[in-house]
């Protein structure tokens, strides 16, 4: 069997090409019947190893798609793309995470990392991260500038490391952290490395066998208070990897992820190769409540894994570009970004703690297994907490924030009373009064109940007409022209006829106690390819008087419906303004849709 396990640049094309798809069973793993790969047009990206404290990469490469070369500007790549993953898990990613520094822990060196992470961002529109603006950075795992030797294995686990970060958080700095050898130790060095120059988020994609002998001192390298640390749990089912099991890290199981017609718009399970399972070496962090297990339990989270359901990625380090990628290699990074898009970690406290304190806040998995056991809920998914996907995946984010639970208690006790109140006067009761919500602004203007008490309306344009809505500039109105969803959308300026000037309509609405995200789609129809036409959408914040973009400047010319969404909080006051431009150039004319604007 010919293996592309060779280090030298010079060999990598030849070595891909002769890279097999028979699987190889993955350390650590319990014998739960037949591997979850077998028989599967997959290769594992890393060579598997047994050797103490020697690790692999977790990253599993779909061997039937044909890969293909640069930005592909008519057709989207095959598997999924940060878009779709960024509306599977309602991840705010259009402003949040500015500021924030994920790092990634990997081996060997990847000498295409950053111009391969030029195209992947390229092709899904999120803003370049580069070393010379600041924003990608790469050093050895002692902290200089001395990169390791080239290896094409470890390259593809990190152009999945680096992707999946960009999807999660495209406005987040990136630390990509090379390590000399495939070692627990020289890893650890890494993840210590990288909290000492200032990552508060690190992903670590790759496991070996737990080791007696070794584990205290290897815990060491994994607790680190007040830093989001995420570790993909295996991808052989059933059975436990290190540092998955390292008592104070986030361990990322795997799930199956595709497109339903369900009010979320995806089903998901759990995947059966998602490593799961009960640790021999760790002891049991205080916040894991399961009886069955002892000792440490795997997973803490869990995010697409699956490869027949697998993500994009662009690597040219020894393969052709585009491929299909998955494994709990892609779930853990998804998961560091997700933290960082949160931005709030417990201080002094472990973040792995946070999601066992909002496991309401996580899409919960209740069907799949990795293999056969007892208890069954440390192999098979269920209500609740379960092995193979912890908690659940992600809705949003804020089951990574600390502290938002009782931020949002003391939100919501400011303004539901008011809200039932004013919604429901008895007879004679009064007018509603203005009130200090102070428990919300902070000393803030006082707003009236009135004000509070004013939803969203017409979202969903289907009177016809843009009733609820106040309009301004070149032309508003609405289309039966393939609507998002129902007989109508919101049509913003021309299709056919460019008019100079800038189409706006807008909203003022109140989002009420249980609310916690507005989304919307759009359909942009921009063919000007020097930018001086675009689409925009902007939500302010009126109680607290902060206006952030959900859409930046966006102009496609793709006629397919995107989704969009952002943050809100129960109780506030907010103007959403919808904007096409058009700079009135007769070749080029601009205009766009929007459908189905919700809260919920």
């Amino acid at each position: 069997m010919v293996s592309i396990l060779t280090r030298r640049a010079g060999l990598a094309v030849l070595a891909a090409l002769a890279f097999v798809s028979v699987p190889v069973r993955g350390v650590g793993s319990a014998d739960a019947g037949v591997d979850p790969l077998a028989g599967l047009p997959v290769k594992r990206a890393c060579p598997d190893t047994s050797k103490p404290g020697m690790v692999t990469c977790l990253a599993l490469v779909r061997t039937d798609v044909r890969p293909q070369h640069g930005i592909q500007p008519q057709h989207a790549p095959t598997g999924l793309g940060a878009r779709e993953l960024r509306d599977a898990y309602r991840l705010p990613t259009a402003t949040a995470g500015k500021g924030q520094t994920v790092a990634i822990i990997n081996v060997f060196d990847d000498p295409k990392a950053e111009s391969d992470l030029a195209v992947y961002r390229a092709q899904y529109g999120l803003p370049p991260c580069t070393t010379a603006n600041g924003c990608f950075r790469k050093v050895n795992a002692d902290g200089s500038t001395r990169l390791p030797h080239a290896d094409t294995s470890w390259a593809e686990e990190m152009s999945l490391d680096l992707d999946m970060v960009s999807a999660a958080c495209p406005n987040c700095r990136i630390l990509l952290v090379e390590a000399d050898e495939p070692s627990i130790p020289g890893l650890g060095q890494g993840v210590d490395t990288a909290v000492r120059l200032g990552a508060k988020y690190i992903s670590n994609s790759y496991g070996g066998a737990e080791s007696a002998s070794a584990a205290a001192s290897d815990f060491q390298h994994f607790d680190h208070p007040g830093v989001a640390i995420t570790a993909a749990s295996g991808d052989s089912g059933y059975g436990v990897l290190f540092p998955a099991t390292a008592p104070h890290v986030t361990a990322v199981g795997g799930t199956t992820l595709s497109r339903a017609s369900n009010a979320r718009g995806w089903d998901e399970t759990a995947w059966s190769g998602s490593g799961s399972g009960c640790s021999t070496q760790a002891p049991k962090p205080p916040w894991q409540k399961d009886t069955g297990c002892s000792r440490r339990t795997v997973a803490d989270v869990a995010a697409v894994a699956d490869p027949h359901t697998g993500v994009a990625v662009y690597d040219t380090f020894g393969f052709g570009g585009w491929q299909v990628v998955g494994g709990t290699s892609a779930a853990a990074p998804i998961i560091a970004g997700a933290y960082a898009l949160a931005a709030s970690l417990p201080g002094t406290g472990y973040a792995a703690a946070v999601p066992y304190a909002h496991p309401d806040e996580l899409h919960d998995i209740v069907q799949g297994s990795t293999g056969t056991c007892t208890p069954a809920y440390l192999c098979t998914a269920g209500p609740g907490y379960d092995g193979p996907t912890g908690l659940g995946t992600p809705d949003g984010v804020d089951a990574f924030r600390a502290g938002r639970a009782e931020a949002s208690r003391v939100r919501e006790a400011g303004v539901s009373w008011l809200a039932l109140a004013a919604a429901r006067p008895g007879p004679g009761a009064p007018a509603p009064r203005a009130v200090a919500d102070h428990a919300v602004t902070g000393g803030a203007p006082a707003r009236t109940a009135a004000a509070a008490l004013r939803p969203l309306v017409n979202g969903g344009f289907e009177t016809g007409s843009l009733a609820g809505w106040t309009s301004a500039g070149v032309v508003t109105g609405v289309t039966k022209d393939h609507p998002h969803s129902g007989r109508y959308a919101a049509l913003l300026g021309y299709p056919d006829d460019p008019k100079k000037g800038d189409s706006v309509i807008r909203q003022n609405f109140t989002a009420v106690r249980g609310n916690r995200r507005l989304s919307f789609w759009y359909n942009v129809s921009c063919p000007d390819k020097v930018r001086y036409d675009w689409v925009t959408v902007s939500l302010r914040d009126d109680t607290t008087g902060v206006t952030s973009t959900v859409l930046p400047r966006t102009c496609t010319y793709y006629n397919t419906w995107e989704k969009a969404e952002a943050p809100v909080v129960g109780g506030h006051a907010y103007t959403l303004t919808l904007l096409s431009h058009d700079d009135g150039y007769f070749g080029d004319p601009t205009s766009a849709k929007f459908d189905d604007v919700t809260l919920s």
